[in-house]
């Protein structure tokens, strides 16, 4: 049985004598440690109640109240162990030929974090991809045309040397000029502009102000887009583009 993790993408395979049978049960991703729920109950189980009797979808209004929901049934906690990591069920040469849309890429090791900035772009219309090693997100930098970019600066292990930040700080303008980099520090202060220039980065946000990140990360990306208009219509004027 092959299954898709619902936060990375991550196909993994399951030998099919190790699935329960009938059941829902919850699986744990290899790769980013999300929990998420897998159902192997038919469409008739899944109409039937704690009672074991089946509820009909058709049944016919009643002026009588609704009966109180059913309490959740445990689920299996299912065995990573018999869980076979096939890599991201999204490559980045197929996301390169995917068109109109904002893609923004994240690069956190945390996965409280990553879930947190994820959700944030997910709420401002960006299609979010993970990377989860720094060769995945210097590979997706490469096949993509990012809008926005988050990074922390202790990604792959360490803030001396952070392949991704490395990779992105000496791109030429014209690349640069339509990506807006965020970098996430613990000491850092919130859209610091001195510190995020000695980084060459956009804005830098403070580990700590995470939760603020939607509206961080909104006003970011407008200050940058009102910046390079400014900034191509100043070379359409002087017949440059």
């Amino acid at each position: 049985m092959d299954i898709i993790c619902t936060f990375c993408s991550t196909k993994l395979a399951i030998q099919d004598g190790k699935i329960p049978k009938n059941a829902d049960f919850r699986v744990t991703c290899p790769r980013c440690q999300t929990k998420f729920r897998v159902s192997t109950k038919t469409d008739q189980a899944r109409a039937r109640g704690a009672s074991g009797v089946l509820r009909s979808w058709f049944a016919p209004p009643s002026a009588a109240p609704p009966p109180p929901p059913e309490p959740e049934e445990p689920m299996e906690e299912f065995d990573s162990s018999a869980i076979k990591d096939e890599g991201l069920a999204s490559s980045p040469e197929e996301d390169e030929f995917v068109e109109d849309r904002k893609l923004g890429l994240v690069c956190i090791d945390s996965a409280p974090q990553r879930a947190t900035v994820k959700a944030a772009l997910d709420e401002l219309g960006y299609t979010v991809h993970i990377a989860l090693t720094p060769e995945d997100a210097i590979q997706r930098i490469r096949a993509n045309r990012y809008e926005v970019l988050i990074i922390h600066e202790e990604y792959g292990g360490s803030a001396e040397r952070n392949r991704v930040l490395l990779t992105v700080q000496p791109m030429t303008m014209p690349l640069r000029r339509h990506m807006c980099v965020g970098l996430i520090g613990r000491e850092f202060r919130t859209f610091d502009n001195m510190l995020a220039f000695l980084k060459s980065v956009n804005f830098v946000v403070a580990e700590r102000e995470l939760p603020k990140i939607k509206g961080i990360a909104r006003q970011a990306v407008t200050e940058n887009d009102q910046f390079y208009r400014v900034f191509r219509d100043s070379l359409r004027d002087a017949g440059k583009i």
